[in-house]
């Protein structure tokens, strides 16, 4: 340790040095004493301040003492002359005259003969500000503040912090320090709310757009956020510790079915909430997942629908001629869809559209006698149709929380039901009116039985793989989720061997579903959704919505029209039930997929400005 000498000029006209013995304290000066700068084992300048470092580090610093004192009471110790730490050294002007000090303290004791102890190194480093010590222990205690937070179970009449909305979620953010300026706040707001608009418009739902948007604000240091979500648009508010209020809003006015964009999200979000990137790079990330191609083209898509079409025949019991139109007509509807989407037709009337066109081919085929059973040519065209993603996304937001987005989905979806309905009816009256045979039998509500098992699970693993095609999931994700609507598809046909109803045994097969898809997909790296929607295809309850509207255009003296309408709500009802049980087995697995906390500190994220 560097020893610092002071000099004075006494009367007589010479010089005299101080040194402090390091056997006996520090003599008091009779003026005021001049004291050079402190320094610590390594020669750097150590500050008797200790304005930056946080209480919890001072109470560190008594506990590594083992004296009770903090480390500012030993310093005042130090100036006012009583017993120094040898680590401590400050030299003052002496000004008392010569001769009145012992000859033996003139002689300064060298650096090497001056031993530092590890407690003096310890509270060096302890105290030293602008270190990177310091730091990591701010930010743990910081993170120790969230997960108290996270994991609190009690009741609260406070304001609950926006980061409690992170529990349970892969997103564990850390909490970034550093107070952020007005501009880094308005960069770190346009990110979250450009990853908000990509997932909305790729086709999230709710909770999980909200969950993204408050970790990618927490984990770069906003954490005086509110989050406004609805089925269209996202407005995230932020108010600075100097009051100045910033609001930045996303409105999406279509949606775009891409899983494979969505999973690429969540595991920018989740490289941010680890701390594995900073602003800079999670900006060039986004800026190329929104430019992002879809993995398949358009032409293999239309093939993937029509394959699943056609599997979705064998799988409810059809014969292979079938299964084939199955797959012509899938195919040939997706383009006849497409075509009326491109004139800005509204949703409805393409639906009802392609429906009836589903309908009078398999009144054609019936008529021609290619075919045994129409009932489940019919039935895979509906499960084309069907908003199975909407559905999802309507459940998931009125038992989530997001009652403005359940109502708003909700009504998608009955618009949707009310076309393919519409579309049935009016196939059915247009076919009798040209002179195509009527369809005379009235089937059961899964028919499912009479299948072959061999045939039937390989058709639901199709089916299953064809979904994730169908909505642009990335290609790892095609064989998990073959796997796991195999093992629904086996879960629903068990269930309904030994007995149960409709309902209960969707609701079971469907948490089954739920239950195996999260861990996986995050696993994966994707979010639970992209690999729940694919797998819930196979349960999809095609056959009991056409057996319900077949049942309300009979006549009324062969069918009741407060039995198709009893009809009707059951198949509607079973369809609801595989969204709820989706979402329950989502929730019953979030201890298996919750994601494993980084456990050395984060890096400081904020933007440049």
């Amino acid at each position: 340790m560097r020893l610092s000498e002071a000099t004075t000029e006494t009367p007589a006209g010479g010089t005299t040095t101080a040194t402090p013995n390091a056997g006996s304290p520090i003599p008091q000066p009779s003026e005021q004493p001049v004291a050079e700068p402190q320094t610590g084992a390594g020669g750097a300048a150590v500050e008797s301040s200790a304005d930056s470092v946080t209480a919890s580090v001072a109470r560190e610093a008594e506990d590594a003492d083992g004296s009770g004192e903090p480390a500012g009471a030993r310093g005042a110790e130090a100036a006012s002359g009583e017993e120094t730490p040898p680590e401590f050294v400050e030299v003052a002007v002496d000004s008392a005259p010569r001769g009145s000090r012992p000859a033996e303290s003139e002689t300064p004791r060298s650096h090497d003969e001056r031993p530092v102890s590890r407690r003096a190194k310890k509270l060096i480093e302890l105290t030293r500000p602008a270190g990177a010590n310091s730091k990591r222990v701010a930010e743990k205690i910081a993170r120790k503040a969230v997960g108290r937070i996270v994991t609190d179970n009690s009741p609260s009449t406070q304001p609950i912090p926006i980061i409690a909305a992170l529990k349970g979620t892969p997103y564990q953010a850390p909490v970034a320090t550093v107070v952020k300026t007005e501009e880094e706040a308005r960069m770190i707001l346009d990110l979250a709310v450009d990853i908000g608009a990509i997932m909305l418009r790729a086709g999230a739902g709710s909770a999980d757009v909200e969950v993204s948007v408050i970790a990618t604000c927490t984990s770069l240091g906003l954490l005086d956020v509110e989050v406004d979500l609805t089925s269209n648009s996202l407005t995230v508010h932020y108010a600075n510790p100097d009051g100045t209020f910033m609001t930045v809003m996303r409105v999406n006015r279509e949606e775009s079915i891409h899983f494979a964009k969505l999973a690429s999200v969540h595991t920018l979000v989740s490289d941010m909430a680890d701390g594995k990137i900073d602003y800079l790079e999670a900006r060039e990330r986004i800026d190329a997942i929104r430019r992002q191609r879809r993995p398949y083209g358009e032409t293999f898509v239309t093939v993937a629908w029509g394959l699943l079409a056609g599997c979705f025949v064998l799988l409810l019991g059809g014969g292979y001629i079938a299964s084939f139109l199955g797959f012509i007509m899938a195919i040939v509807n997706d383009r006849f869809g497409a075509l009326l989407g491109r004139t800005g037709m509204p949703p409805f009337f393409t639906i009802a559209a392609q429906s009836m066109f589903t309908t009078l081919v398999a009144m054609t085929a019936w008529t021609f006698d290619l075919i045994a059973g129409p009932q489940y040519l019919v039935a895979s065209g509906i499960v084309l149709l069907l908003p199975t993603l909407g559905l999802f996304s309507a459940v998931q937001d009125s038992l989530t929380k997001f009652p403005l987005t359940a109502a708003s989905r909700t009504v998608e979806v009955f618009m949707s039901m009310a076309g393919i309905v519409s579309g049935i009816a009016l196939g059915l009256r247009v076919g009798m009116l040209i002179g195509l045979s009527p369809i005379e039998i009235v089937v059961e509500s899964g028919g499912v039985e009479a299948l072959s098992t061999i045939i039937s699970l390989i058709a639901a693993s199709i089916v299953a793989a064809c979904g994730s095609i169908g909505n642009q999931a990335a290609r790892r994700i095609i064989l998990p989720a073959a796997g796991v609507g195999l093992i629904g598809f086996f879960a629903l046909t068990g269930l309904g061997v030994i007995g149960l109803g409709t309902i209960i045994t969707s609701l079971i097969a469907a948490t089954v579903v739920g239950f195996l898809c999260r861990p996986i997909a995050l696993w994966r790296g994707a979010p639970a959704i992209v690999m729940l929607i694919p797998a819930i295809f196979p349960l999809l309850q095609g056959l009991s919505i056409f057996s319900a509207v077949y049942e309300i255009v009979q006549p009324q003296d062969a069918v009741p029209l407060s039995a198709g309408l009893s009809s009707l709500f059951t198949a509607v009802t079973a369809n609801a039930a595989l969204a709820v049980g989706a979402v329950l087995g989502n929730f019953l697995a979030r201890p298996l997929g919750m994601h494993k906390r980084r456990s050395e500190p984060p890096v400081d994220p904020a933007p440049a400005a």
